[in-house]
């Protein structure tokens, strides 16, 4: 399933001149709906580990939460618009007092005619969002991952008021929950446990710290007992765990493919404490819930580094623990996103009647909430053996600079809407007659014709409507209001020079510095995966300047150049590049246009006809010499493209014209191509046809997403570079 993207964000009380807590809910970066709020007076819910009554507690929550009848519109039209929502729940640091509320309970009432546990089914993927400056690494590819199992039972928990935990069963129950999974290897940490060996431990390559053990939550400072040298209790500060995590992820003694990926915090499983022996106990004026959570040291862990952390927020009993933990670790092998996997979870412990299905509770600085990587597959011959007969020939194509990306729209998606996207936007605001309105090329045609009189086209009117649309998504996708983007554009124009055409998505892009920013902002930015690989040549069939941006940010000198195939009666006489492109001085080639010269955009059904008219007229010098030769000698890489992309058949055409009944070129072609087909019944057909239709041109197809063939095509680049 695809989720679209949704995060809301509550800001502190008193923001924006409002009495309560200020709310923004952005839908696919493209939707900014008005600012809702957020009642001060915070709902009153029973206490988790009691299990009450929690379908009654979240559908309250909900109903207050949605409270605002704008926020009440903005979830309606989300939920309209995408069955699959990822959401995101992002709590200003101002407002930590929310992060007390079990926001795992929300149930909306009426989900189409029945009730939906938001936190507990996969087409609502849940997760509480911490926004900040970091890089949260690659997804971890290799198998088995290894989950390292600490458990604290200091001999002397008796004298300090805790019951003693039995070691033993709590390791052959998590070995219980993952037993039969071979892509999961549990590691028992042996010894006191202590802050030292777990980190010693973890140092070995570790992708997964399981914590078992007691916490407490007090006057908002968060203790674990761990052990000393010499296995007595040492209640650990929340500071000092987090400041571990922080050295161990910011170490470059531990290899980026065995760093900690994730902290999972188990109390000890037990819920032998009712809720008014809790509440006698209490100095401090805070819930049960709140005394014994670990809300405290789960957001500080993300602070210091860690992509996801799945904590406690209160007692959960042993079957609970059990079943969730069996259910999220089966799940995160499965498909590695992480807040899927916690929904999973969640509703396996529903489904089971077990009470405490909210109790975890998932932090992640992941967007995407991928926090694992899974393979693709490749449509070669000797599969069995990929890396001798796909991956080692590419990795040494890379390294002799004899590779060529060719970039398509899939590679934005973070930052840009899809064609079709952009397409259903304009053919309903300009009426757009025709049955495939999310069909952009021939919209846009529509548009031109209508934007211009008896006669003439109006070229331009298309290219105008679709400048703003990009902009507005692209500004959302960078997590910047209207002022604070106008601000940063007023700013970038009063300073730079030369600058690009005012209004353009260049201009945004520059403004916001998105080649630093975007590093922060996005795990595994592909346009940076590709800077890394250090290539002479990067071909693009979109208009924007992320690829040329990415590589400055490393530091590199490079030109920007557009394929000049406007106007198509001119002839072409395409001059050499100088200097000639390298490593050291790579060109981004765009082949469509550039938004810096929007007559250039190859965008409507003319456009695309015309263009395989010039390459076809003119195929001597369609393309520099340099370009040409660079193209026969490389391994090209199709990235971004679905198969029944007219961008991606034209590209094929434009660069290799059919040559009648010769054999197709030796072209050495890595391509891989997004597949999109729901019906699995229906795949392996799919499969064939496009492998047939593609084999004239020497095409090897890897079935997957963009973003997996990067992060595998990443990871093997990093062995490579060491080997």
């Amino acid at each position: 399933m695809s989720y679209a993207d949704l995060e809301i964000h509550i800001q502190r009380k008193g923001d924006k001149g409002r009495a309560g807590y200020p709310v923004d809910i952005t839908f696919m970066g493209e939707v900014e709906f008005p600012t809702g709020e957020l009642d001060a007076r915070l709902p009153v819910l029973s206490t988790l580990s009691s299990g009450v009554d929690p379908q009654k507690d979240g559908e309250a929550l909900f109903n207050w939460f949605f409270n605002d009848s704008r926020l009440t519109s903005a979830w309606a039209e989300a939920r309209g618009k995408s069955p699959g929502r990822r959401v995101r729940l992002r709590i200003d640091d101002g407002a930590a007092e929310l992060q007390r509320i079990p926001w795992e309970l929300l149930r909306d009432p009426d989900s189409g005619g029945v009730a939906l546990d938001l936190a507990a089914t996969d087409s609502t993927p849940f997760s509480r969002y911490i926004a900040g400056k970091w890089t949260p690494g690659a997804p971890i590819l290799q198998r088995p991952i290894k989950v390292l199992v600490a458990i604290a039972n200091p001999k002397d928990l008796e004298d300090v008021g805790l019951s003693a935990i039995d070691t033993d069963a709590e390791f052959t129950a998590l070995q219980d929950a993952v037993r039969g999974n071979g892509a999961v290897e549990l590691i028992r940490l042996q010894g006191p446990c202590t802050l030292v060996a777990i980190e010693q431990a973890l140092r070995k390559g570790v992708h997964v710290l399981h914590f078992i053990g007691h916490g407490k939550f007090v006057a908002g400072q968060t203790f674990l007992y761990l052990c000393n040298e010499s296995d007595e209790a040492d209640a650990t500060d929340d500071q000092a765990v987090a400041g571990m995590i922080r050295r161990l992820l910011d170490s470059q003694g531990v290899d980026a493919d065995d760093k900690l990926r994730m902290v999972y915090l188990s109390s000890c499983q037990t819920a032998t404490v009712a809720p008014a022996e809790a509440d006698a106990e209490e100095d401090d004026g805070l819930a049960s819930s709140d005394r014994f959570g670990f809300r405290g040291l789960a957001p500080l862990l993300i602070a210091a580094g860690a992509p996801a952390v799945l904590a406690m927020q209160d007692f959960v009993q042993m079957d609970t623990a059990r079943v969730f933990s069996q259910a999220f670790y089966a799940e995160l092998m499965e498909r590695g996103d992480v807040d899927r996997a916690a929904n999973v979870a969640r509703g396996r412990v529903i489904n089971s009647k077990l009470p405490g299905a909210a109790i975890p509770v998932l932090y992640m600085r992941l967007r995407s909430g991928q926090l694992l990587g899974v393979r693709g597959t490749l449509s070669i011959d000797n599969a069995d053996n990929a890396d001798a007969n796909f991956w080692e020939p590419l990795l040494l194509q890379i390294a002799d600079g004899k590779c060529t990306p060719i970039l398509g729209s899939g590679v934005t998606a973070n930052f840009l809407p899809r064609p079709d996207e952009i397409s259903r936007r304009l053919a309903g605001k300009f009426n757009y007659p025709f049955s495939d309105p999310e069909n952009l090329a021939r919209v846009a045609q529509f548009m031109e014709v209508a934007g211009g009189s008896a006669g003439r086209h109006n070229r331009n009117h298309p290219r105008d409507q679709i400048r703003p649309i990009l902009v507005d998504y692209f500004r959302n996708s960078m997590g910047l209001s209207s002022e604070e983007y106008n601000a940063k554009v007023q700013a970038f124009q009063q300073t730079a020079a030369p600058r690009p055409p005012k209004g353009s998505l260049s201009e945004a892009a520059d403004a916001v510095a998105w080649g630093e920013q975007s590093l922060g902002l996005f795990e595994n930015e592909i346009h940076h995966q590709l800077a890394d690989l250090d290539l002479p040549l990067y071909l693009t069939t979109n208009i924007d300047s992320f690829m040329t941006l990415a590589l400055k940010a490393k530091q590199r000198r490079v030109r920007r150049e557009v394929v000049p195939w406007y106007p198509i009666q001119s002839s072409m006489d395409r001059p050499d590049f100088d200097p000639h492109f390298s490593t050291e001085d790579p060109v981004v080639l765009h082949l469509f246009g550039a938004d810096t010269a929007p007559v250039s955009m190859v965008l409507t059904d003319d456009d695309h006809l015309d263009y395989l008219c010039k390459a076809s007229r003119d195929e001597s010098h369609f393309l520099s010499s340099s370009t040409k030769a660079q193209l026969a000698e490389s391994q090209l890489l199709f990235l971004g493209y679905r198969m029944q992309d007219l961008d991606l058949k034209i590209i094929l055409r434009a660069l290799y014209p059919p040559t009648g009944n010769l054999p197709p070129p030796n072209m050495r072609v890595g391509v891989q191509i997004d597949s999109d087909q729901p019906d699995k019944g229906l795949e392996d057909r799919v499969i064939k046809y496009f492998e047939n239709y593609f084999a004239k041109d020497n095409i090897r197809i890897y079935w997957g997403s963009t973003f997996q063939f990067m992060s595998d095509l990443s990871a093997r680049w990093r062995l490579y570079g060491r080997a």
